[in-house]
């Protein structure tokens, strides 16, 4: 269990992390919010209390039940740059889609956080009030996309839309497609990838495939992905997500030897930036954007679709590769 205030975030050590490393142990319950090597500098600093005491060593255990303090360090209130805003793609009284660009989170990470992200945007252009059921650092935030994820997202004006579009998301009507830039030569013209994943215990920043189908973290995943343009060596990929794990593309694309470009996280052996031909545009993030978001709107009308064009960056890469790497010889998917 963890709290969020501002300047500070606590944690409750449970019982299966007992014994562990104070470093991992925050990792694992702080992770989502803070890399671990960002945890261990805090630490070093003497930034974290166990049970009340200033502890310095990242490999000191901990006990479950101990309560773990972590204070933050001052935030630079930093404006949020023209190029940093989502586009508006449609706003009413109920809600408003975003095509939103790549390196902007959705959301601070405690309550009062003043770093640039659409949670902060939205307040700061449609004033207090929005919802925040998911938390007071998510205040309208329906969904997640990553940081580096650009393309389509839904926020909630009020809290009847809110709670409408959640229901969609838990209940899995929402359709969403997203557009990759993967290395690789797909074997298939189109194919599912249905793995378990979990939360990776040695780094858990990450998650990672599991044969496992029960247990304490496990959760189904399943991804479906057809090509769109094939190169010689890399991919186009569409892909639609029937469920919404944590990085769940990622790591499903990675998993079946189409790593995403760009993707420092999910890398996959064998593949990497020095595959890409002379002259080729350097893919300065994760290559992967939410194109289209289709839900039933919550003040009637049936069903409303939204679609981003790939920014920028991403057609850029696509073109040099289409002009500069053509797919070789017949498709031969097997």
């Amino acid at each position: 269990m963890t709290r969020s205030a501002p300047g500070r975030r606590v944690a409750i050590v449970p019982q299966s992390l007992d014994g562990g490393r104070l470093d991992r142990v925050l990792t694992r319950l702080l992770g989502e919010v803070y890399s671990r090597s960002r945890l261990v500098r805090w630490i070093r600093e003497g930034r974290v209390r166990v049970a009340g005491e200033v502890v310095v060593r990242a490999g000191s255990s901990v006990a479950a039940g101990q309560e773990l303090e972590l204070e933050l360090p001052p935030e630079q209130t930093a404006p949020i740059r023209p190029e940093q805003e989502p586009r508006i793609l449609h706003r009413d009284e109920w809600l408003a889609v975003l095509d939103k660009p790549s390196g902007l989170p959705m959301h601070g990470r405690f309550p009062g956080d003043r770093a640039p992200s659409v949670a902060r945007w939205l307040e700061e252009r449609f004033g207090p009030g929005l919802p925040t059921f998911q938390g007071a650092e998510r205040p309208g935030i329906v969904h997640r996309l990553d940081r580096e994820t650009s393309g389509v997202c839904v926020v909630a004006f009020e809290a009847r839309a809110f709670a409408d579009l959640q229901q969609q998301f838990a209940e899995r009507t929402v359709e969403k497609e997203y557009r990759a830039l993967v290395y690789g030569r797909p074997r298939f013209r189109s194919d599912w990838i249905d793995k378990h994943l979990v939360r990776d215990p040695r780094h858990p920043e990450r998650v990672r495939t599991t044969r496992a189908t029960e247990g304490e973290g496990v959760r189904d995943a399943l991804t479906y992905w057809e090509v769109v343009e094939r190169f010689d060596g890399f991919a186009h990929l569409r892909v639609q997500p029937r469920t919404g794990r944590t990085h769940q593309i990622r790591v499903h694309l990675a998993s079946q030897g189409m790593p995403i470009m760009g993707d420092t996280l999910y890398r996959a052996r064998n593949f990497g930036p020095g595959m890409l031909p002379p002259g080729a545009p350097a893919p300065g993030r994760t290559m992967l954007h939410a194109r289209t978001l289709r839900f039933e709107h919550p003040g009637g009308g049936g069903f409303v679709e939204f679609e981003a064009p790939l920014p920028e960056d991403m057609e850029r890469l696509r073109a040099f590769l289409a002009a500069h790497a053509p797919a070789r010889g017949p498709e031969g998917w097997a």
